[in-house]
């Protein structure tokens, strides 16, 4: 039923219908009482509180006319008066007949009787007024704020209303001197102007008026008059007609309200072209169009003649379904936009105050950003007694406040206040070490304590709950590493132990071959290479097993004190040879005393052997090597620096990883595991190594604690 689409059509076709037909009998019927066959009773309004209301009313805009819109009328002058009148007299808005007034206020004077060679001066317009009322006419006169008439009910009722000729202005003609309290000084445009404020009122007024006693019907009344009135035969119509249009608009509107949008065989909303839109543009245009028709009817009602009544009625039944046609459409795309959720997707204003509240909200998150960076930066450096004591410190000023400010009864709030701010402070605090005590735990590799989050205040929930987590995770990730580590070192270990086997056999039958008389150089020379080979696979099958025993801490230290200056110079002495072979010029420079520390003596020597044999192979040639033993306070600092004959385009992280070379073509010896092996040892006997690449330098600092020799 909500996708007929006849259905919706005759909907829309109702609708200006039923509205037409309810505006039509609420009009007529707050109409009726007032225009159905009544005339005005002339006796009776004119002894009436709303004609003196309405003639003081009158009187009183003349009079601001007179004062502020002068400019808009005609003059001429009588002697001591400027008497302003309008070329074509209006009708008074009370409708009275031969309604005629002549206002005199200072040097001014207005009037609305049209002027002549008769009535050209302030006397002849005040005789042309006593001629009017002669006989059964009216007058009022109200001078100098008093009140003389031949109306009884103006003579009585007109003081009421004497404040509406009560007006402030202001004017640049220098009645006062500069310095009256009442001037203003205005320098705005470089000179001095005198503004003199005045408040006029009914006491600086002379009003001569007149009037006789029968209203003036418009032809407007007497268009509203035949309106009803040609509207009365219906009137039985009207009456049933406002209850059931109103019944009848609220269910077409409910059902269109519900089936809008929804078309056969199609389960989304059906948006077109005028629903993409934006809904502030849409609104703006039928709003202007709505609005100048209205503007044009309304102009058009104030030339309305009723012997072209069909005329303006079909005009403005035009304009009428004009004004529905566009209000209906911005009413189906407004609900079609909700409907689809495109409302606020298709609104400037709210597109514009989403992209702020989007800018706002990100300079809030990146001042909030900061304000917490500070504040955790300050609060880090802070230490814990320096926290506790600036609590303290608030306590003792809140102290002092509720005893300066509440005397005796003071130390009691005092008492209860340091109750209820020391206990949450002593709870935070354990909550706290507690904290810290796991943290430090996890520092050291113990996972299996979890802490309890019923013993934590909620502001420690989150962060139990996130250091559980992170403890379970560090177990895992341990339990991971060292089962694949183990792996690793029972695979290598298996391998070069199956290497080894056949190895050992190709070593000894070279060994056999080279003790032959073999006659050919060629065979001489392969046996060369196979024995220098073998050999080197040799070495790269022990280092392979080393580096899985030393990575895996599967090695047994004996740890002892040993003078590293002493096992420095042996080494040196030891590859003084492959020194000499690439001229490389050592350069040491040790401290006078010797130094000690605690190591392993046969793997602290594997350690300078693989960082000697490393300069050996990979060192510029006739270059110098640095080696310098330094004491600094508790610690020894060992540096062995040299320049490489190689571009090291690698940095010091990768060349520290297994089978990591600096020689990338791999043409000189070595496996890519010495660096890995020495750092490994060196760690295992709780020191530091630390390598360093600049360019072409290569430099390894080794860093250990100094012990006494005893």
């Amino acid at each position: 039923m909500r996708e007929s689409r006849i259905l919706k059509i005759i909907c829309y076709i109702l609708i200006p219908i039923l509205v037409l037909l309810l505006g039509v009998s609420l009009f007529y019927e707050a109409c009726k009482e007032k225009y159905l066959n009544t005339s005005i009773d002339d006796k009776l309004y004119f002894q009436s509180d709303d004609f003196v209301y309405s003639y003081m009313v009158e009187l009183s805009k003349e009079t601001r006319d007179l004062i502020y819109n002068n400019a808009n009328y005609k003059s001429l002058t009588d002697e001591q008066y400027t008497i302003f009148y309008n070329e074509t007299p209006k009708r008074s808005e009370i409708n009275i007949e031969k309604f005629y007034y002549l206002i005199l206020y200072r040097d001014k004077a207005f009037t609305n009787v049209e002027l002549t060679a008769q009535t050209n001066t302030i006397k002849s317009l005040k005789e042309y007024i006593e001629k009017e009322n002669a006989e059964k006419g009216k007058y009022a006169y109200l001078i100098n704020g008093e009140v003389e008439s031949n109306s009884q009910i103006i003579s009585n009722k007109a003081i009421k209303y004497f404040n509406l000729f009560e007006n402030t202005y202001y004017t640049t003609e220098k009645y006062l001197e500069e310095d009256s309290v009442h001037a203003i000084t205005d320098f705005s445009e470089g000179k001095t102007k005198i503004y003199n404020i005045y408040t006029e009122k009914i006491e600086d007024l002379e009003i001569y008026s007149s009037y006789d006693e029968k209203v003036y019907e418009t032809e407007y009344l007497i268009l509203y008059k035949d309106i009803i009135n040609s509207l009365y035969k219906y009137e039985s119509i009207f009456v049933g007609a406002i209850p059931v249009t109103s019944i009848l608009l609220a269910l077409i509107c409910i059902y269109l309200i519900i089936s809008i949008g929804h078309i056969k065989g199609k389960d989304k909303i059906e948006l077109n072209d005028l629903d993409k839109i934006p809904i502030e543009i849409v609104t703006i245009v039928v709003a202007i169009i709505v609005t100048l028709s209205i503007l044009f009817a309304g102009y058009l009602s104030y030339g309305i003649n009723p012997e072209n009544l069909v005329g303006y009625i079909s005009l403005f039944l035009g304009l009428y379904f004009l004004g529905y046609i566009l209000c209906a459409a911005w009413g189906i795309t407004f609900v079609k936009r909700i409907k689809a959720r495109m409302l606020l997707k298709t609104s400037i204003i709210i597109s514009f105050f989403g992209f702020v509240f989007k800018l706002l909200k990100k300079i809030i998150k990146y001042l909030k950003d900061k304000v917490d960076k500070s504040y955790t930066k300050v609060q880090k450096s802070m230490p814990i007694y320096v926290k506790i004591v600036i609590a303290v410190l608030l306590l003792i000023i809140i102290s002092f406040f509720l005893i300066y400010r509440f005397g005796a009864k003071g130390i009691i709030i005092d008492v209860f206040v340091i109750i209820l701010m020391v206990y949450p402070i002593i709870v935070e605090l354990n909550c706290f070490k507690k904290v810290e005590q796991q943290l430090k735990n996890i520092h050291d590799g113990k996972y299996d304590n979890k802490l309890d989050s019923n013993e934590f205040t909620s502001t420690y929930q989150n962060v139990v709950k996130d250091i559980n987590e992170i403890s379970n995770g560090y177990e895992k990730a341990i339990e991971e590493s060292v089962k694949s580590e183990r792996l690793k070192t029972e695979l290598i270990t298996n391998v070069s132990h199956d290497i080894k086997t056949p190895l050992t056999s190709i070593i000894n039958y070279v060994d056999l071959l080279k003790k032959e008389n073999i006659e050919n150089e060629k065979a001489k020379e392969y046996l060369e290479v196979l024995d220098s080979k073998s050999q080197r696979l040799k070495k790269l099958t022990e280092d392979l097993v080393e580096a899985a025993k030393v990575s895996s801490g599967n090695v047994k230290l004996s740890m002892e004190i040993i003078n590293i200056c002493e096992l420095i110079k042996q080494a040196t002495g030891e590859f003084e040879d492959k020194f000499e072979e690439k001229e490389l010029n050592i350069i040491m420079d040790f401290p006078e005393k010797d130094i000690y520390i605690i190591a392993d003596n046969r793997y602290m020597y594997r350690v300078i052997e693989n960082l000697f044999s490393n300069i050996s192979k990979y060192a510029l040639e006739k270059s110098r090597v640095y080696i310098d033993v330094k004491k600094s306070d508790e610690k020894v600092y060992v540096a062995i620096k040299n320049i490489s004959k190689d571009k090291l385009n690698i940095s010091a992280e990768e060349l520290i990883q297994r089978f990591v070379r600096g020689d990338k073509s791999r043409t000189t010896e070595g496996s890519g595991l010495g660096i890995s092996i020495s750092k490994s040892l060196t760690e295992l006997q709780k020191g530091t190594f630390n390598l360093q690449i600049d360019g072409d330098l290569f430099k390894i600092e080794l860093e250990f604690n100094i012990v006494e020799k005893n």
